[in-house]
């Protein structure tokens, strides 16, 4: 499991696959490398994959502080790239992902060919606030389980909380599994996120994805990135919610070959 030191902090990260072109993944907010897991024989197939945990992430560095900006993982995720000798990549942001590949292409664009943003936001509204601290607050108040009862019902789509029951009891046990303080660093940097003003600098050809049930990123947010963006479109999944890495992932991928080839 390979590590490398970047910017003072021993960073986890994973490269696979056959293809030539690179792809690069960047997490949502509570992953890690291990959550494209259900996604990647079908990528790696076609890309060279690149994974990496951000600062507070799975196996990377959790710094303390009062929070991980977006910007500073941005660069930290070129300086990967630098250490890997990659100049070229597409890039696919998911959620949290997505809203560090938008300042990774606002910071880095000479090394974007094309840019899909799946379940994410243009900017962190008043709405995306008062949500993230209430599981802040409900974690405070009641521990992991007021938390995750929190939390589900912007996760997920009405069917697959229906038919998944015994998943949603295993995802609980991940869920405790991670680093709360540092999620609390990640969403701090989170509540600083607005791109609307230089969106439009991004020219590159991009990708906006959204499930039709997201009340976590809502359509109206996609379709910001969407206006903004000069070379962008917007693709929904059917009867998808937010977490397209575990309920969607047939049609997810299909979107991120299609889009990518």
């Amino acid at each position: 499991m390979p590590h490398v030191n970047l910017q003072g902090h021993s960073v986890f990260y994973e490269v696979s696959g056959q293809g030539s072109d690179v792809l690069m993944l960047f997490n949502g907010i509570t992953m890690s490398t291990v959550a494209w897991m259900l996604m990647t024989p079908a990528l790696e197939s076609r890309f060279k994959l690149v994974r990496l945990d951000f600062l507070g992430q799975g196996l990377s560095d959790k710094p303390a502080g009062e929070k991980y900006p977006l910007p500073e993982q941005a660069d930290l995720a070129a300086a990967l790239l630098d250490h890997l000798g990659i100049a070229e990549i597409h890039l696919l942001g998911l959620s949290y992902g997505g809203m560090v590949a938008q300042h990774f292409a606002h910071r880095h664009p000479q090394r974007v060919r094309k840019l899909m943003l799946a379940s994410t936001l243009a900017w962190s509204d008043s709405v995306n606030n008062y949500i993230s601290q209430s599981w802040i607050d409900a974690n405070q108040a009641g521990g992991l389980d007021l938390r995750y009862t929190t939390s589900v019902p912007w996760l997920f789509s009405s069917r697959f909380l229906a038919a998944n029951a015994a998943m949603l009891e295993d995802m609980k046990i991940m869920a405790g599994m991670v680093d709360w303080d540092a999620v609390i660093r990640l969403i701090n940097g989170v509540k600083e996120h607005d791109a609307r003003n230089w969106l439009p600098t991004l020219d590159m050809p991009a990708l906006v994805l959204l499930g039709d049930e997201d009340r976590l990123t809502p359509l109206y947010q996609a379709k910001l990135l969407v206006e903004r963006l000069p070379n962008a479109r917007l693709e929904t999944l059917p009867g998808a919610a937010h977490v397209l890495h575990i309920e969607a992932v047939p049609a997810f991928t299909r979107s991120i070959l299609a889009f990518f080839n």
